[in-house]
């Protein structure tokens, strides 16, 4: 019995020296822990005891119940013995249902490639999953998810089994898991230079950083993850981690949308509209001793319209343009707009509006990506572009975000807006009716909040309900697409904001970190002087006007010239590939990651950025179903396979690229004859 309490005090000091050198936020996390019982403000619940059968057991104190109640190393056995190499039962899928026959192939492939990311690869998709569909099985599982430790001996043996390349090990009581200290070696699991990944006793938004994490390390492999759940874990972080995997921005933006987005600027650019320096505009000191108030589309600020109408003058009135029509019916007049839609879909938050004159007086702030002719709806000595996502000024700042009320709170901070104020930034569901948006807004909708979602139901991302920590509640009801904007959020803010801005949240949503909740009727409008909008308007104008341009400077002009060096010299080593010839599916699988690594490589190079955003998404958006094709058990004829997948794997990538590089040198002979 010495030997055996010997063996696991060593095997615990063995894993602490571990974490303290690899995962040292782990350590950390345990090192508190043991420091709250030592001081007795934390009492132990369990107890770690070893069988006379030769076993290890938890026994909890309070119920009496023991974890396994069985032989725990038989009960690694079984669960070893359950994990499958099948593409169905226990997994992830991280990819779209994509129904496709031959016609629709070829009608997807006829269409221009910006109109729909199925034209770039409904020819590759059909062809792998006729060859690996999901009645074959996977060779080797390289991502694995552990859904609850125990005291860890399943991990170890399905590790021995399955000898996957990355693994996210996740347990919500860290007491339990201290204990598995003492029986699991967890740097065994790095054996073959394994990554792990732990989320041990962390909130919901931590695990959340954590999972996006899991999905970037290797993401070709990402096809399906298997996991395990063992059954005294709670399901609720299975939930979020699907919600994870369908919030990725290859999922919400393909790479038809991505090429819109880098190359739109250039649009603007031959239409000589005004390209701002957003960096710069807190140099004007504008918004330094004026309250600034930002209105989103979120139900708060329907619901509180007319306090809106009523002091409108006591603020400079930032607002997002999905709710144009509503500001009209109630005669609020925003002093600035801000636009990011790159979609057709914008266009109807014009319909509703009734003269477009209502906002003649509007400064007009529009992202480089704002889709086209939702921006000539507008008089274009009142629009100013920034850069989004796109670098085409060199010296201009960028300001990127997937949502449009995430990029205006951004913009009040980088204005150094001393007093900023919230309303309508919900980014959660109204908690008595469900709804989404204003009602006027183009993707309103109302859901049934009362839902409770079952661990095998399917997670959809603008309409399954989660619950997230609310701005005046406790927790408010949101949907994946909300709770991903609130992560961004955070994340951006994080950089921006500065010590000295005030940021006060009057929505009924959910809570914004950084923020201060503020029922708005504590506001004290009364204290706010009330402003004249016309020397306002002029004011900014003259600080717009100022840090803005409208022609490219030769430097600006030598890089697109970079950008379509690098683009060609990216075609040179797809013309290449096409043509190899392979022994082997395993030759052709090591060779196809040499090349994505060898296109990759020079993401920090400025004239790379542009053209690797773009091929990323689209390697993340196909390349898992041809690395799914290499990965398969049952392919036949696995030469004549690679051959006719790699040709159209090749053909659909050398399409994207040359209509990238082809559409910057007809940009580039245009606009210098102009």
């Amino acid at each position: 019995m010495q030997s055996v309490e010997q063996e696991a005090m060593t095997r615990f000091m063995k894993n602490l020296s571990f974490f303290q050198a690899r995962h040292p936020d782990l350590y950390q996390k345990l090192a508190a822990f043991d420091n709250a019982v030592e001081h007795g403000h934390y009492v132990t619940r369990y107890e770690l005891e070893y069988k006379e059968e030769g076993y290890f057991d938890v026994f909890e104190k309070e119920s009496g119940n023991w974890l396994y109640g069985m032989d725990s190393n038989k009960h690694a056995d079984v669960i070893a013995d359950s994990i499958d190499y099948s593409k169905e039962g226990n997994l992830f899928e991280t990819f779209r249902e994509i129904p496709l026959d031959e016609e629709k192939v070829k009608f997807y492939e006829s269409l221009p490639l910006t109109d729909t990311a199925l034209s770039t690869i409904a020819p590759v998709v059909y062809y792998a999953n006729q060859i690996a569909g999901k009645d074959t099985t996977m060779k080797k599982i390289y991502k694995f998810i552990f859904f609850g430790t125990g005291l860890g001996l399943h991990l170890r043996k399905i590790h021995e089994k399955i000898d996957a390349t990355v693994y996210l090990i996740v347990e919500d009581d860290l007491e339990l898991f201290r204990l598995s200290l003492f029986v699991t070696d967890y740097e065994a699991l790095t054996s073959h230079n394994a990554v792990l990944f732990f989320s041990i006793f962390d909130d919901d938004e931590t695990f959340r950083y954590k999972s996006y994490a899991f999905l970037r390390e290797m993401f070709p492999y990402n096809h399906y993850i298997k996991y395990f759940l063992l059954l005294s874990h709670d399901t609720e972080k299975v939930k979020i981690f699907h919600s994870a995997v369908i919030s990725q921005d290859y999922l919400k933006f393909p790479h038809s949308a991505v090429m819109e987005v880098y190359l739109r600027p250039y649009r603007y650019l031959a239409e000589d509209y005004r390209f701002i320096d957003i960096g710069r505009v807190s140099e004007c000191a504008l918004f330094e001793n004026k309250p600034v108030l930002i209105l989103g589309a979120g139900p708060s600020l329907e619901r509180n319209i007319d306090w809106v109408r009523t002091n409108q003058e006591r603020f400079v009135i930032v607002s997002v343009t999905a709710v144009m029509a509503l500001l009209e019916r109630h005669n609020v007049k925003p002093d600035i707009l801000v636009h990011v839609d790159g979609f057709e879909a914008s266009m109807k938050h014009l319909e509703k509006v009734q003269s477009m004159n209502f906002f003649s007086d509007t400064i007009l702030l529009f992202a480089s990506f704002a889709y086209p002719p939702f921006t000539k709806a507008f008089k274009k000595e009142n629009i100013y572009i920034f850069q989004a996502a796109a670098k085409v000024k060199e010296e201009f700042s960028q300001l990127t975000a997937s949502n449009v009320g995430i990029m205006t709170y951004a913009l009040g901070l980088m204005f150094g807006t001393h007093e900023m104020y919230t309303l309508g930034l919900d980014l959660a569901l109204d908690s008595e009716s469900g709804a989404t948006h204003t009602t006027d807004h183009v993707h309103a909708k109302k859901l049934d909040i009362d839902h409770a979602m079952e661990l095998e139901e399917s997670v959809k991302y603008h309409e399954s309900v989660v619950w997230t920590k609310g701005n005046f509640e406790e927790e408010v009801p949101s949907v994946p697409a909300f709770v991903s904007a609130l992560m961004e959020l955070r994340g951006i803010a994080a950089q921006l904001q500065k010590s000295g801005q005030k940021i006060y949240n009057l929505s009924c949503g959910a809570y914004i970190q950084g923020s201060e909740p503020m029922p708005i009727e504590n506001v004290h409008v009364d204290s706010l002087g009330k402003m004249d909008k016309s020397e306002l308007k002029n004011e900014i104008v003259k600080c717009f006007d100022a840090n803005s341009s409208i022609r490219l400077t030769e430097n600006e002009i030598e890089m697109i010239k970079k950008r379509i060096e690098h683009g060609k010299n990216i075609l040179a080593l797809l013309e290449a590939f096409k043509l190899k010839k392979f022994s082997s599916i395993d030759i052709y699988h090591y060779e196809l990651l040499g090349l994505m690594i060898d296109i990759l490589a020079e993401e920090s190079k400025e004239e790379a950025v542009d053209t690797n955003g773009v091929i990323s998404v689209y390697i993340q958006m196909v390349g898992s179903y041809v690395f799914d094709f290499i990965n398969t058990r049952e392919v036949d004829n696995p030469k004549k396979h690679v051959k006719k997948l790699n040709r159209l794997f090749m053909t659909q990538f050398i399409r994207l690229v040359e209509y990238y590089v082809d559409f910057l040198e007809n940009f580039l002979k245009n606009y210098l004859r102009h």
